[in-house]
């Protein structure tokens, strides 16, 4: 990852738990508030920085593998750890160690990612992640909820920027 993306992940990482330290009253009717959504808008900002992190991983290792390419990569890719079809495309050991490194690097870091959602849902917004399965769910059907939505994460797009 270069520093840029550090620097960004970073910030929005201490942003996010910044935000998260905080006591907040709820409202009182379960109404979604819109520090319950810049909450949620952060927790997501944060987490689809770390996706994009797993591609530059893999972008990484794969550069540094001698006699891999992304081409090669996306082929086998194909194959999903399948010893026999990863055969049948005439694939060498060292490919075939490569792509099991590959994917447990993935999977690794996808379970990570999953902890890292699951206890900041649970956590961020109080009541044990019902408000943010709330949101998660009126952001499909709400087009007010989902516009004021998508001014804070352009709003924090920006300050990351």
């Amino acid at each position: 990852m270069d520093v840029s993306k550090n620097v960004k992940l970073t910030f929005l990482t201490f942003l996010l738990l910044a935000v998260v330290s905080f006591s907040q009253v709820q409202a009182q009717d379960g109404e979604i508030t819109d520090q319950d959504l810049r909450k949620y808008a952060l927790l997501n900002e944060v987490v689809d920085l770390m996706k994009k992190d797993i591609s530059v991983m893999v972008n990484g290792m794969i550069k540094n593998q001698e006699g891999m390419t992304g081409k090669r990569f996306k082929e086998l890719q194909s194959a999903k750890g399948d010893k026999a079809k990863y055969e049948a495309m005439g694939a060498k050991e060292f490919e075939m160690k490569f792509m099991e490194l590959v994917n447990k690097k993935q999977s690794e870091r996808i379970e990570a990612i999953k902890t890292v959602n699951q206890a900041l849902a649970t956590k961020m917004v109080g009541d044990g992640g019902k408000v943010y399965k709330k949101i998660k769910s009126e952001l499909s059907t709400n087009a007010d909820l989902k516009a004021k939505y998508d001014q804070i994460v352009a709003s924090l797009r920006g300050a990351e920027g």
